[in-house]
């Protein structure tokens, strides 16, 4: 069995360091607004912003001593960040005690950590790490909502075996008004096996489960690391986290063994 081992969680503030040098700053402003034009955005005209690789060092740093080297680095994210051309899971490899095997996780919104789960399961690992970033600003013009505050968690996972994560269950296209059935079963079938667990809900899921039990509320605002930067504050024992991602119709739960 994986089991959470060690947890870190940051906040940050003010702008990534990289913007300091003018010169990125309006390569970066250029390639989005290259990227966008087609679509009828416009850049922004003062670029922030922070980036992942600088958000995941400090945090990699504060739960990974030099004497415990990991297998393999997942990150999960969603928003892009202010360095678009740096492979940023290549890097934190090179930063990360061990130099492990690493993959980078987007695309699925608020899905994306608990895919990085799957793939730590799934990959055997003896020691893996999870992290998970996001950020507030986005580098053009947009309507869409991004989160309250730049926040990362970083999840040390262990396992003296190689087994897999206790339980992982991901459900696509999954419409709101469905929800609460399909949610209430899950975290039902879930509790029964640890039926001392933790129940911690992210503020999406909430919203659309009116008949919810009872819970621990995750920090609204951070539809990616919300329920995460719950769990790394958990005490020990086993924590069912569960996320909904309005927009992508993911449904999503978790239970995770923390030590």
């Amino acid at each position: 069995m994986m089991r959470l081992v060690r947890a870190g969680r940051r906040g940050f503030t003010g702008d990534a360091a990289v913007l300091a040098d003018d010169e990125h700053r309006a390569q970066v402003t250029d390639y989005f607004a290259d990227l966008v034009r087609p679509f009828g955005a416009g850049p922004v005209t003062a670029l922030s912003g922070q980036s992942y690789g600088e958000m995941a060092r400090a945090l990699v740093a504060g739960v990974v001593p030099a004497t415990e080297p990991v297998d393999l680095l997942v990150l999960a994210f969603s928003i892009h960040d202010v360095w678009p051309g740096r492979a940023t899971a290549t890097y934190l490899s090179h930063v990360c005690p061990g130099t492990p095997m690493s993959f980078a996780i987007c695309d699925q919104g608020s899905a994306s950590p608990f895919t990085g789960l799957r793939v730590i399961g799934d990959y055997g690992a003896r020691r893996a790490l999870l992290v998970v970033v996001e950020q507030s600003s986005l580098p053009y013009e947009s309507a869409a909502a991004t989160p309250a505050a730049h926040r990362g968690v970083a999840m040390l996972y262990e396992s003296a075996r190689g087994t897999r994560v206790t339980e992982v269950r991901q459900y696509p296209d999954v419409a709101p008004e469905a929800v609460p059935e399909a949610a209430r079963l899950e975290v039902a079938e879930l509790s029964a096996g640890h039926p001392r667990a933790r129940l911690v809900l992210s503020d999406s899921l909430v919203g659309v489960w009116p008949d919810r039990p009872d819970h621990t509320a995750a920090p609204a605002g951070q539809p990616t690391t919300g329920v995460w930067w719950q769990l790394a504050g958990a005490p020990e024992g086993a924590v069912l986290v569960g996320d909904y991602d309005r927009e992508l119709r993911y449904l999503c739960f978790a239970v995770v063994e923390v030590e």
